[in-house]
């Protein structure tokens, strides 16, 4: 595991770990051990299970315990509801489920499709078009920025502190991370004071000014927004660029879809199990022995649960569960986890891959890959799958 053949197709080694080994303990790539679970039932009953911990100051510490190096996350990350367990992480849930609705995404739609039209038009001067470039990777940082209500003159350095954020490893040794941090937490602190003096219709005025247990403290409303913009960036740009991957890698489905665009919100699913964009979830924390598939993980052991293991799991999906079927019945995938953590920024993302879809389909019908799909190239991580480019022909 972790290595190129791994990074560039992991689901033949899954398949053999869910039939052979579905709970196996590996070495990640930076020295850390990890037991990783490959099997739809045993992921789906681990994100669930309370005994599994995300408490990011326990996994941190655990993790430093084992690479020799103390690690102490920044505030910025520590009180927000993905890096918490109840009963802190229920009252941040329950407030931020209040301010992150349906209707906020919806009222955003509009301003997304005309962000998606203004990438377009650049995508169509460039001389070798990338989807990843040229959409798939700014507009989730775009939406997040909305979505909070950064003004649109800061989205360019909002983009340079998301880049910092997502690729740069805990344990960075050139400082760059930390200066980052702390220049997005003064960025992110003056906003929150002036959504306080002066609300307007996004997120952050929202949890500012609600009130009750909806309210927030100061230092919960910027975790929550660095939650927002490390979390939902890099796994949004990887969701859509998978859709976008796996219908013009089978061009005959990707036809089909076009002729009726209206199949879009019930085709998306499929499309995300199929591309499955988070090769683990977020990591977590035994906190005492458990049992998973008749093997016991000690406690104070990192575990590392698959989506997309599982997924392509023939138990949970017996037709041909490694091919794309645009046609296939609503999907019960886990990319978006399962249980308390389950992501709360589900509703965005698929609105930005389903508009994306239609404005692409729709300006540029003929559109096709540039290269062959065995020539796309994704990028060695640990957690999200992420194609390095998908040149197209438009």
């Amino acid at each position: 595991m972790f290595s190129d053949e791994y990074t560039q197709n992991p689901y033949p080694t899954f398949s053999l770990l869910r039939a052979e080994q579905p709970v196996t303990m590996v070495q990640t790539p930076d020295g850390a051990r990890a037991w990783v679970i490959t099997r739809y039932d045993d992921v789906r009953e681990a994100l669930a299970d309370p005994r599994l911990s995300r408490d990011i100051g326990k996994l941190y510490e655990a993790l430093g315990r084992q690479i020799g190096k103390e690690l102490k996350p920044a505030d910025e990350i520590t009180n927000h509801l993905a890096n918490s367990d109840p009963p802190r992480h229920t009252p941040l849930r329950k407030a931020l489920v209040f301010a992150f609705t349906p209707k906020r995404v919806a009222n955003l739609r509009p301003g997304l499709e005309k962000v998606v039209d203004q990438l377009l038009d650049e995508l169509a001067a460039r001389e070798q078009p990338d989807l990843v470039e040229g959409l798939t990777e700014p507009l989730p940082i775009i939406g997040i920025a909305q979505l909070l209500g950064v003004p649109a003159s800061d989205w360019r350095q909002f983009n340079v502190w998301s880049k910092t954020m997502r690729s740069t490893d805990a344990a960075d040794p050139t400082g760059i991370l930390a200066q980052h941090t702390s220049e997005l937490s003064a960025y992110m602190a003056d906003l929150i004071a002036e959504k306080t003096r002066r609300p307007t219709d996004d997120l952050i005025s929202a949890m500012v000014h609600a009130e009750g247990d909806k309210l927030l403290a100061p230092k919960e409303i910027l975790s929550t927004a660095f939650a927002l913009m490390t979390g939902g960036n890099e796994t949004t740009t990887s969701l859509m660029t998978g859709c976008f991957a796996g219908l013009l890698s089978h061009p005959e489905q990707g036809e089909r879809l076009k002729a009726d665009l209206g199949r879009i919100p019930h085709v998306v699913d499929e499309l995300i199990r199929f591309s499955s964009p988070m090769l683990y979830a977020l990591q977590r924390l035994t906190l005492e022995d458990v049992e998973i598939a008749g093997t016991t993980i000690p406690a104070g052991e990192i575990v590392m649960l698959s989506p997309a293991s599982a997924n392509h799991d023939p138990d949970a999906f017996p037709d041909r569960p490694d091919d794309l079927d645009i046609d296939r019945p609503k999907p019960a995938h886990l990319t978006f986890g399962h249980g308390i953590h389950y992501c709360i920024g589900t509703h965005l993302a698929r609105a930005q891959a389903e508009i994306s879809m239609r404005r692409v389909f729709e300006r540029f019908p003929d559109i096709r890959l540039a290269v062959r799909p065995s020539e796309l190239r994704y990028q060695p991580a640990l957690l999200v799958r992420a194609l390095a480019a998908l040149p197209v022909k438009l």
